[in-house]
């Protein structure tokens, strides 16, 4: 299935960052599919390939513009309207941090912050307030990347207005050559940029950077970790800024790209006059050499201990190999490896699924030309960590089964099926794609030398080819990537084992010495759950046609709101509600909560274990996940018209006929420890862990539960806790997306709509609806975590009130907004205390007159006091009025354009509508969302800081390192 259902507390759901550690910033790359090509012509310059489709037998997609200009600026336009009347402007440049010298090591992604810092038009602090004053949002609005390739700059534009527009151009052109980096300016952005080293510089990060060593030792790719040094960072003159930024940012190293609700030729014509007159240098630096890899290195082995690291094991075949140009045939074998590591990979889960593994997670890949200088095959486990040779025996023996044997053809269709799906559902969705994911696409591939094509090209070319994709050629594939290599095994853990890689190399020796069988053709079996009586009938239809809403309830009481959509084609999104969530009763202590949240899915069904529903849904477009919110279960899915009933279908199975598999527990129980240590080894993550259950006095509802707690829980108790709301509680259901009303109608009447009668109320539990805000601290409450020693963070907390007022709760979030203006120019840019203040407002709709506002704030610990001094300041400044119309314009318009953005998205409209069958004050809400935001004034947000930012009701914890760590 391609959405497949939670599994509990993915550790390699974290883990997924790791591959942009090295990385600073919020570009994520976008995967690309094939077309043709509209504009060759004025691409390409003399013989050589200006892009990769110039050069490749793959066609580029028509609706991309290409260009070059004279002085050897790219660019790129697409036309898009998802969503309507907005814009993305892109700017990367074909270098990173492995362009540096050693006396700039982190001076590009300091460079890409002194973009915000001053420029020949835009005077220093000015560039992001003019940018808010347009309704942009720093930070999800106005950003910027780097890594160890590239640096990339982003604007995602709110309007198509022609000011906005050029004004977007205008500060992509003062980047690409006409900063000042004002040597004063530079001292200032100093502190900011050790704060967020300070910030990253976490086990996984630190990991990834020993693995990087360990993989290519020597090499100048593991020596340009993207963040730099200290030193460097502390004392670069501006004379290595200025070395950097003349020899990189540079024409021909440039990618200028425009998605959006745009005219192509307007666009063209802007580009060429904003970026003609940038000059390419005569003599600009060339590329680095990044690594070599030593074909006769053999078998070696790694370690990396670090007390709150996870045990993982990684196996990697490494030879030398650059980038092999973009063509069809080289897509095929792709292909043909992808399917071969998937078809692993699901051997690996089937494993983990049984709840008796020492792996937590596990996955596996192929990396072509990384770097442009190596080819890696690779193995990733995490593991309990005193289990980690049982781990990495079964990582051997799987690898060695899948080459001595093979694949079987069950197992391959499975993956065909969903790779099938994967390409279908893409091209039936092509016409939606947002802006933000289209521009991603395009540099990136750009960047790796990609064509950008269409999905219905790469879907095409899949069905030309699938009957080549069989048993023989995808094991041979598989078994290419591992032959002739000796693999290099590295182990990190919170162990300290002595003697460890001897130990790692003995543990992979005796693996190696067991025998391995051909793995068993199981095949897959019926979906079980398809029949549950007779369709139900719908006894009330409503029409909300100023909100484009059906309601519908059925004779068994199952409430429905269906919301067709044309945001997103061929998807479907839909939640589920039903009981009362954190409110029901449970023994007193229990946090079964948790535990309930984690077990439900991965225990699977009555007739289906959760390894098993994997090969029965191959190939469908279902899935989802469960939750225990604060007043209610929640299940959700997203799906497509094609696959509605079976969606359905699915969800009805675990309401009626959960598993409570006992694997579902083993996994949990494995899995937490490793979450804990992690939540452990950083400031944020202690938040995270202690200080939500200390903002409710105590309760244990809250928080992440303790070894103790957790052990006191059975999974007969997490089934005990959900039994009688999945049997009798009310059930209301949202869809919204790309529906045909009478065909949801039936999905659900076949479903839901043939359940037995359902209770036509549930209890309140108001002996449950109780929190306490702590008492106002004279002195902060200190915690303690594992990580450096120079991480700190304090918290500010001011109770506020409930959120049974919506625009007193919406007055808050404004004030929210204001002030988060305020502790950014102050905390960041004026002070350097910090790289990131944050800042959330929460007003209960379960807990009367329960909510809080919160500033925290990233530090060294020698500088708490200075910065409570300084929120206090701040607060004391708004509570004397100190609010000016710029200040209100810059805090209201991105609210207001991102509420105009939620309109056209099917995921902020699955919120808005989720229970508003119980609550339909929800749906005026919705209708007053825009004008009450624009009403709120100046005063209101003064009285607000006088009423809620009282300096004795705040509640304040520092997150200091652990005394043996000082």
């Amino acid at each position: 299935m391609t959405t497949a259902f939670a599994r509990a507390s993915s550790i390699l759901g974290w883990l997924s960052a790791v591959a942009l550690a090295s990385a600073l910033g919020a570009c994520t790359p976008a995967d690309t599919g094939d077309g043709t090509d509209a504009s060759r012509a004025q691409a390409t310059a003399g013989s050589e390939a200006v892009f990769a489709h110039d050069a490749s037998d793959l066609p580029a997609d028509p609706a991309v513009r290409y260009g070059q200009l004279e002085n050897g600026m790219r660019y790129a336009i697409m036309r898009n309207e998802t969503p309507s009347n907005t814009a993305v402007l892109r700017m990367a440049f074909n270098a990173g941090s492995m362009n540096e010298a050693d006396d700039q090591r982190g001076l590009a992604h300091f460079l890409e912050h002194m973009a915000f810092n001053g420029s020949e038009n835009v005077p220093e602090g000015e560039m992001v307030r003019l940018l808010e004053r347009y309704g942009l949002e720093f930070g999800p609005d106005t950003n910027a990347g780097t890594n160890r390739e590239y640096v990339i700059y982003m604007l995602n534009l709110p309007d198509t207005n022609e000011e906005l527009v050029d004004t977007g151009m205008m500060l992509m052109r003062e980047t690409a050559s006409n900063l000042l980096l004002d040597s004063d300016a530079i001292d200032r952005e100093r502190n900011v940029i050790l704060s967020e080293e300070r910030f990253r510089n976490t086990p996984l990060r630190r990991w990834n950077n020993e693995l990087a060593e360990f993989r290519y030792p020597g090499s100048l790719m593991a020596q340009r970790d993207a963040i730099g040094t200290p030193e460097v960072i502390e004392t670069a003159p501006r004379e290595r800024f200025v070395d950097y930024y003349e020899n990189f940012y540079t024409p021909e190293r440039a990618m200028f790209v425009v998605v959006g609700d745009v005219d192509l030729d307007v666009m063209e014509a802007k580009i060429e006059e904003t970026f003609a007159d940038w000059q390419q240098p005569e003599d600009a630096r060339t590329d680095p050499v990044a690594g070599e890899v030593d074909p006769d290195r053999g078998f070696d082995t790694g370690y990396f201990h670090d007390p709150e690291i996870y045990t993982i094991v990684t196996i990697d075949a490494i030879r030398p190999g650059e980038r092999e140009p973009d063509t069809a045939d080289a897509r095929f074998e792709n292909g043909l490896r992808a399917l071969g590591n998937a078809m692993l990979e699901r051997r690996l889960s089937s494993i983990i699924s049984s709840g008796t593994s020492p792996l937590i997670q596990a996955n596996v890949g192929y990396s072509e030309g990384e770097y442009d200088f190596a080819t890696r095959a690779s193995m990733l486990g995490v593991s309990q960590p005193d289990r980690w040779q049982e781990a990495l025996a079964i990582l051997e023996q799987e690898l060695r089964r899948a080459r001595e044997f093979g694949f079987t053809q069950g197992e391959l269709n499975e993956q065909i099926s969903n790779m099938r799906t994967s390409l279908q559902n893409a091209a039936d969705q092509a016409g939606t794609r947002d802006n933000s994911d289209l521009a991603g696409g395009i540099w990136t591939s750009w960047r790796y030398g990609n064509v950008f094509g269409t999905p219905a090209a790469a879907l095409e070319r899949f069905n030309n080819r699938v009957d080549d994709m069989t048993v023989e050629a995808v094991n041979a594939a598989f078994d290419a990537q591992w032959a002739g290599i000796e693999p290099q095994v590295f182990l990190a853990t919170s162990l300290q084992i002595e003697n460890a890689e001897a130990a790692v190399a003995s543990a992979w020796q005796d693996s190696a010495a067991v025998d391995v069988e051909a793995p068993e053709d199981t095949g897959a079996s019926e979906f079980a759950y398809t029949d549950f009586g007779a369709p139900g009938t719908v006894v009330q239809r409503a029409e909300v046609e100023d909100l484009g809403l059906t309601r519908l309830i059925f004779e068994n009481g199952v409430r429905v709101t269906l919301k067709p959509t044309d945001f997103e084609d061929d998807v479907i999104r839909v939640s589920l509600r039903f009981g009362r969530g954190e409110l029901e009763p449970r023994a007193d202590g229990e946090v079964v909560d948790t535990v309930a949240s984690a077990i439900f899915q991965s225990s699977g069904l009555g007739q289906h274990s959760s390894d098993e529903l994997q090969r029965v849904l191959a190939g469908r477009s279902v899935g989802g996940g469960f939750g225990v919110g604060e007043d209610a279960f929640v299940m959700g899915g997203t799906t497509t018209p094609t696959d509605l009933q079976l969606q359905m279908q699915l969800m009805a199975a675990f309401i009626t006929d959960p598993g409570w598999r006992p694997e579902g527990m083993a996994q949990y129980r494995a899995v937490a420890p490793e979450v804990r240590r992690n939540l452990r080894s950083s400031p944020s993550g202690l938040l995270q862990l202690e200080v939500a259950r200390l903002l409710r006095g105590g309760d244990n509802r809250y928080g992440y539960p303790s070894e103790e707690e957790l052990d006191a829980v059975t999974i007969e108790d997490a089934q005990a806790y959900l039994n009688d709301a999945l049997a009798r509680a009310p059930i209301e259901i949202t869809m919204v997306g790309d529906i045909d009303i009478d065909a949801a109608i039936d999905a659900i009447a076949e479903t839901f709509g043939a359940l037995p009668e359902r209770d036509g109320s549930w209890p309140e539990y108001e002996e449950n609806r109780t929190v306490t805000f702590p008492e106002p601290t004279a002195e902060p409450v200190v915690l303690r975590h594992n990580g450096q020693d120079y991480q700190s963070m304090v918290n500010v907390y001011w109770p506020t009130v409930s959120d049974d007022d919506a625009h007193r709760s919406r007055v808050i979030r404004m004030l929210r907004q204001v002030l988060d203006l305020k502790l950014t120019e102050r905390l960041r840019e004026a002070e350097g205390f910090t790289y990131s203040a944050f800042n959330s407002n929460y007003e209960s709709d379960v807990y009367p007159g329960y909510g809080y506002l919160w500033v925290g704030v990233d530090i060294r610990p020698e500088n708490a006091d200075a910065v409570y001094a300084a929120i206090e300041d701040l607060a004391a400044d708004m509570r004397n009025g100190e609010i000016d119309d710029d200040e209100m314009n810059r805090a209201r318009q991105p609210l207001l354009e991102q509420i105009e953005e939620a309109q056209e998205s099917n995921a902020t409209w699955l919120g808005w509508l989720s229970g508003s069958f119980e609550d339909p004050s929800q749906l005026e809400r919705i209708r007053s969302i825009t004008a009450d935001y624009q009403s709120i004034t100046r005063d209101e947000i003064v009285d607000a800081a006088r009423t809620w930012l009282d300096p004795d009701a705040e509640f304040r914890v520092t997150i200091l390192p652990n005394e043996a760590a000082e």
